[in-house]
C-alpha cells in the first residue's frame, strides 16, 4: 500500500489527525490540510516522523480560491489521489432553537460540512487515480439523517450534514461508471473538541472505524450512509 494517496481536510486535531496518522502507519502517503500550522502542532511532529510520507497543505475549506490553488499545486507535482476524505467539520453549537437562531454560524456549517466537500470534490475529481478503484469520503453524521428520529438540536450542523449525505448520493451516481466509489460515514459521538470529553468513543476507535467503513467501500456499495461500526444507516 506503500503508494496510494489520500488528502484529508481539517486534519490538524481530532479525528481528522487521529485518519492522518493511522493512514501513515499503515505506509500510505497523506496530504493533510489545515487552515494554518498554528492549531498543527500535532501534525508538524507527524511530518518530522514520516518526512517523505506526510505532506501538510495550507487550505480554508470555506474558500474556493484556496481549493482551486492547491488542486492546482498538486496538479503541477503530477500528484494522484487515491482517496479523498472530506473530514472539516462545524458546527453551530447555541442553535438549539428556531427562536434563537445565529444565522452566521448556521451559514458557516453549510460552507464547511457541504459546499466546502462540493467544491473541493469538483476541483480535485481530475487527479483521482482512476486507473484503480478511487474513493471519496464524507465525513457525515447521523444527526443528518431525516429518517432517524432525534430530539430537536443544532439547526445548521444537522442540515448541512443531510446535504452532505445528499452530495454523497449524487456523486455516487455521477461517478459509477468513472471507478469512483463515495460513501457518508458517521464517526460516531467522539471525545474530540466538538464532540466534548463525555462523548462515548475515543478518536482511535472512531478513526480506525471509518477506515474498515473505506477499506470496505465498493462499487457495489457506493453511495451509502455507514456507521463506524459498519452499520448501514438511513439516510
Amino acid at each position: 500500500m506503500s503508494n496510494l494517496v489520500v488528502l484529508i481536510t481539517g486534519a490538524n486535531r481530532g479525528i481528522g489527525f487521529e485518519l492522518a496518522r493511522q493512514y501513515l502507519i499503515n505506509g500510505w502517503t497523506v496530504i493533510a490540510t489545515c487552515r494554518n500550522l498554528e492549531t498543527a502542532v500535532g501534525l508538524v511532529s507527524l511530518k518530522g516522523k514520516f518526512p517523505n510520507k506526510l505532506s501538510i497543505e495550507l487550505m480554508d475549506i470555506t474558500c474556493p480560491e484556496n481549493i482551486k490553488t492547491l488542486a492546482g499545486k498538486l496538479s503541477e507535482e503530477n500528484i494522484k489521489l487515491d482517496l479523498i476524505v472530506n473530514n472539516a467539520g462545524y458546527l453551530d453549537r447555541e442553535n438549539t432553537s428556531i427562536h434563537t437562531i445565529n444565522y452566521a454560524n448556521a451559514e458557516m456549517s453549510f460552507k464547511v460540512n457541504s459546499l466546502g466537500p462540493l467544491y473541493l470534490t469538483h476541483c480535485f475529481l481530475p487527479l483521482m487515480n482512476k486507473k484503480r478503484l478511487c474513493k471519496i469520503a464524507v465525513i457525515s453524521s447521523a444527526m443528518g439523517s431525516l429518517s432517524l428520529e432525534q430530539s430537536v438540536d443544532w439547526y445548521g450542523y444537522r442540515m448541512s450534514k443531510a446535504a452532505a449525505n445528499m452530495l454523497v448520493v449524487n456523486l455516487s451516481k455521477e461517478l459509477v461508471n468513472d471507478n469512483v466509489a463515495v460513501v457518508a460515514v458517521h464517526p460516531g459521538w467522539v471525545q474530540t473538541d466538538m464532540g466534548g470529553s463525555t462523548a462515548s468513543e475515543n478518536v482511535v476507535d472512531s478513526a480506525l472505524g471509518v477506515m474498515n467503513v473505506i477499506l470496505n467501500l465498493s462499487i457495489d456499495n457506493t453511495g451509502n450512509l455507514y456507521s463506524f461500526n459498519g452499520d448501514e444507516l438511513p439516510f
